[in-house]
């Protein structure tokens, strides 16, 4: 793939995920996934969401919520490595369908958007959770909706829940990435796919930011809500044909 495709889909994914909290990642690999294979994509993915996070996590730096990032970027980070390095060992497709229903039951679980919490969850609880997470996302390659339900339970919402989300898959992306350098998995096409897609992705989360900053919470979960069914989807897609 050359370069302006992939930065166009890097743009419209991530810009996207700026107002829904998530899911560009979900929603690259079956495409990028297709047309260059499992192998290439999760790494590449990988390498975008380290390049578009920072950014996205200094835009929204003053609604980062660090209660909960204190317990939730120690569970990523050994999610991660354990994830990744099981990246080339494990059959994801089982994984994936799980996660998969999963997200789409949200839409029942919040009643479509009218329902604001559905179960309690305190700060460290998102220890496990982000352990988890992180685990399934170095095997399947993103796995970050997942989250939502649960920081929307704790009643976290628009901007601190996208610059919690940020400083966290920053870390945990980087944590990924050394883990599949380590393997050889970062090649030439990687890097090249990643920066590509990268490079778009900082584009859509500027893009993005002002639109976030404009909707109210109902609204803003309506968005999360979608992006869920989507990811659901796309990780019940990618299990049945790969």
């Amino acid at each position: 793939m050359a370069f302006i495709p992939l930065f166009i889909l890097g743009l419209l994914c991530w810009l996207f995920s700026t107002i829904s909290a998530g899911g560009a990642a979900t929603m690259v690999l079956p495409i990028l996934g297709f047309a260059a294979g499992v192998e290439v994509a999760v790494p590449a993915v990988a390498l975008a969401a380290l390049m578009a996070n920072p950014s996205r996590a200094w835009m929204f730096r003053q609604y980062i919520d660090w209660q909960v990032a204190r317990w939730l970027i120690p569970g990523s980070l050994l999610g991660a490595m354990l994830g990744a390095y099981s990246f080339s060992l494990l059959d994801p497709r089982w994984l994936q369908i799980l996660l998969g229903l999963f997200l789409i039951s949200t839409a029942l679980q919040f009643r479509f958007g009218k329902s604001q919490r559905r179960f309690k969850v305190k700060a460290s609880s998102f220890l496990p959770i982000g352990f988890f997470v992180s685990f399934s996302s170095g095997i399947i390659g993103g796995s970050g909706p997942v989250l939502n339900p649960f920081f929307l339970n704790y009643g976290t919402e628009k901007e601190a829940l996208v610059a919690t989300k940020a400083i966290n898959s920053f870390v945990m992306q980087l944590c990924k990435l050394i883990v599949y350098a380590s393997m050889g998995v970062l090649t030439q096409q990687v890097s090249h796919f990643g920066l590509a897609l990268g490079a778009g992705a900082i584009v859509g989360t500027y893009m993005g930011k002002q639109h976030l900053l404009n909707i109210d919470s109902q609204r803003f979960r309506v968005y999360t809500l979608v992006i869920m069914q989507i990811a659901g989807f796309s990780l019940l897609i990618k299990a049945f044909i790969n």
